[in-house]
């Protein structure tokens, strides 16, 4: 029974929990993983199998080892030891028992389940003329747990307004698993459903959703809330995605995740000459760091970002640090 000071878990939650995440990996894994506390559970992030090594479960709290017992532990004393054959089981499942059928996502090093989870994929590489055949003798799989944080975006959204009707170019900066994905998530279903309170009615958002991250599709439909004037390109490189939304979708507003590499800044310069909002991300801890990519740094030469919203995990995932105006470079909004 959980205590007043622990978290409390909708019986909802637990069971989308079991119906999305449990019933994709093996059996004996499974009762492992049941057994352990469900605080632990409901917070955890990402679930680690790697061929004879120790089970491993990353969450709130930090990496931790599993025991038989489903103790979460950091000792190397009577641990849980995954074998490949159990890996390979469990791909099985993820994959319901047609891992052919999903060979294109495979080759990618992923898989996307149903609810949004990605499942991450190691093993032995495969080339061919165009590059990446396929992953055979897998080897290792993560597990990342998506979810939905909504509200998260309520502290920056009314930075990114630019009156009744618009939007500012935004650009997100953050280190690896500092929330911006679920923060980009979340602006996208505001400005897309609207704001009562500010009087935004919403926009058309075109999501380009390259690694499934955004949105989550499962079979073409997105598992996370992006919003009801919201399409989706999913699995579909950023450069091609954003001018076939141009083309066919009359978007207000872009969405994508992750810039820098070569080719997105050709591929943003005709979204805004098209008079079409952008919002994206970038990975850095700062401004002055992107400094040091040239892609990024020439969007910022030309400001086309008119605002910078910076994030760090100082407080927990999603802590924005700052927001800075992209044409003064003055900042609208400093953290504690």
């Amino acid at each position: 029974m959980e205590t007043k000071d622990k978290p409390v878990f909708r019986v909802e939650e637990v069971q989308k929990f079991e119906r999305e995440i449990l019933r994709v990996i093996c059996h004996d894994i499974r009762e492992v993983i049941k057994k352990v506390s469900l605080v632990d559970l409901m917070t955890t992030e990402e679930l680690r199998l790697r061929a004879n090594k120790p089970l491993m479960l990353q969450n709130s709290r930090g990496s931790f080892f599993l025991n038989s017992e489903g103790k979460l532990t950091e000792s190397r004393a009577n641990l849980y030891y995954v074998s490949q054959e159990q890996i390979i089981k469990t791909l099985e499942l993820v994959s319901e028992n047609s891992i052919y059928a999903f060979q294109d996502e495979i080759k990618n090093g992923y898989l996307t389940i149903r609810g949004g989870h990605r499942v991450g994929i190691t093993g032995r590489v495969v080339l061919c003329e165009d590059g990446i055949k396929n992953i055979k003798d897998i080897s290792g799989l993560n597990i990342r747990f998506s979810r939905e944080v909504f509200g998260c975006s309520s502290g920056v959204v009314k930075y990114m307004i630019n009156g009744e009707k618009g939007i500012y170019n935004t650009l997100i900066v953050s280190p690896p698993q500092c929330g911006k994905t679920t923060m980009l998530r979340d602006i996208t279903r505001v400005i897309s459903d609207g704001i009562d309170g500010m009087n935004f009615r919403g926009l058309k958002v075109g999501v380009v959703d390259e690694r499934s991250e955004i949105a989550a599709c499962y079979k073409g439909v997105p598992q996370n809330r992006v919003g009801t004037r919201t399409d989706v390109l999913d699995a579909c490189p950023k450069q091609l995605g954003m001018l076939m939304m141009l083309r066919s979708m009359s978007p207000d507003v872009i969405v994508t995740d992750e810039i820098g590499s070569n080719g997105d800044r050709d591929a943003i310069m005709q979204v805004v000459n098209a008079g079409v909002k952008i919002i994206t991300t970038a990975h850095g801890y700062n401004i002055s760091q992107l400094k040091t990519r040239k892609e990024v740094l020439s969007l910022m030469q030309e400001k086309i970002f008119e605002r910078y919203i910076v994030l760090s995990s100082r407080k927990g995932p999603g802590t924005v640090e700052e927001i800075i105006d992209g044409e003064t470079l003055n900042v609208l909004y400093k953290g504690e």
